[in-house]
């Protein structure tokens, strides 16, 4: 069977138009459902009405042609995913995301979705669009062939890491451990497997894990003078080693990274790297060196035009003011962040909309205002909306200390025991006494 139906199931979903109003006139309701699963063979004059109404032209290939058409398009893939530079993604392959291609091999279908599941997480689209191509995926998945089953683990894993639930990511992952080597991967694909794993068993807690697989990847990407990809790593078993208290370790492996940006002049990760170090002294209470690190952080950022890159690190500034209970200078970077994120067009995208709350509960936090409470009340609710547990935990223990200085005694237990929910959930673990 071809890979129509499942064409024009998208395309309606994308364009938010219900069956009934798709199928009127052309065919009954039920039997497009069934076009749509590809359980029937629709005649063409059928096909030709419905993407007529779709508006929907789609290029159809020959078997040779749709073989010849992935491999080149895998081309594409290998080098969007070992560089991740957004802007030639959208410029070289936009022909790709516009154009539909009626694909006679189902096969061939599936693995193109794939790769386009995985540029399109990379640029981080919409989130309806994601949704949209998480669904089709999920929808087709029972029918991949084991190579396609370890694209799925890994996108599907990507997608859950991005909105937030790092636990359904890592169960993903974890099913294509046992076959990453069996499946015919190229050895960039096993370091790619390897670094998006390092990324997500950072986030679950498992540091150990953590830089046994970002040395994996490493490895490869050293070998094969990669260095951005070998910067990334050199950073993450960083990050690992610093929450395990190792500094030394630590320390080593940023200056690796900094060695990398020197010699090679990698300028857009200079920013990236003098941050992660910023944070190193930070962790160790050297408040004047962390700032130190980090304005150099900042201004690497701001000449090369890193928007988010700034507000991140706007931010660790802040925290190092307020750590100093330096409302002055608190007040000064809290300024110069809104000022930031004025310049940032699409400023209610959700990552955007996050540093916009924080900003708001250091500024009510060091400010003589009435307003703390409710600043902090609207910044736990949006960060429970985007399922960042982290702030939750974080802000909800410093609403529930403020509530116990009031008074507020029952207040002050609704939050610590939201925070302690999240303390269970990041130890999977339900009753105190697995603690």
């Amino acid at each position: 069977m071809s890979s129509i139906g499942y064409i024009i199931r998208q395309e309606r979903l994308n364009q938010k138009i219900k069956q009934s109003v798709l199928a009127k006139g052309i065919c009954s309701t039920s039997y497009l459902s069934k076009i749509e699963n590809n359980s029937t063979v629709a005649s063409d004059e059928v096909i030709t009405f419905l993407l007529k109404r779709l508006n929907l032209e789609i290029g159809k290939l020959s078997n040779e042609e749709e073989d010849k058409f992935i491999e080149a398009f895998y081309e594409q893939y290998k080098i969007a995913i070992i560089q991740r530079d957004k802007e030639w993604i959208r410029a070289s392959l936009n022909e790709f995301f516009v154009q539909k291609i009626y694909f006679l091999k189902l096969t061939n279908f599936y693995t193109y979705n794939l790769y386009m599941f995985r540029l399109m997480l990379i640029l981080n689209e919409k989130k309806e669009i994601l949704q949209s191509a998480y669904d089709v995926i999920i929808k087709t998945e029972e029918n991949f062939d084991e190579k396609q089953r370890f694209l799925s683990n890994l996108n599907t894993g990507i997608y859950f890491y991005l909105n937030g639930d790092y636990y359904k990511a890592l169960s993903r992952l974890e099913r294509s451990l046992k076959f990453v080597n069996n499946v015919s991967n190229e050895e960039w694909e096993v370091a790619d497997f390897h670094n998006v794993l390092s990324l997500i068993y950072f986030k679950c807690n498992e540091f150990f894990n953590t830089i046994n697989y970002a040395s994996k990847s490493l490895m490869y990407y050293k070998d094969n003078l990669l260095f951005e990809r070998a910067i990334d790593s050199y950073i993450v078993v960083g990050m690992a080693h610093k929450k395990m208290r190792r500094y030394e370790e630590a320390n080593k492996n940023y200056n690796l990274a900094k060695k990398l940006v020197i010699d090679y002049k990698v300028v857009n990760y200079e920013g990236v790297v003098y941050q992660n170090i910023g944070s190193l002294h930070a962790i160790q209470e050297s408040h004047d060196k962390a700032i130190e690190y980090y304005k150099l952080s900042l201004k690497s950022k701001e000449e090369n035009f890193n928007a988010e890159g700034c507000l991140i690190t706007i931010l660790s500034i802040i925290k190092e003011y307020s750590k100093q209970t330096n409302y002055v200078e608190v007040l000064r970077w809290c300024k110069k962040g809104f000022e930031a994120m004025e310049d940032i067009k699409n400023k209610y995208h959700t990552e955007y909309h996050s540093y916009y709350c924080h900003l708001e509960i250091y500024r009510a936090l060091h400010s003589s205002t009435d307003e703390f409470e409710v600043v902090l009340k609207k910044g736990i609710n949006h960060f429970e909306m985007v399922h960042d547990d982290r702030h939750v935990q974080k802000y909800s223990i410093l609403l529930a200390n403020y509530y116990y200085k009031q008074g507020k005694f029952k207040a002050a237990d609704l939050y610590y025991q939201k925070s302690i929910q999240i303390l269970f959930k990041q130890n999977f673990i339900t009753k105190w006494e697995d603690l």
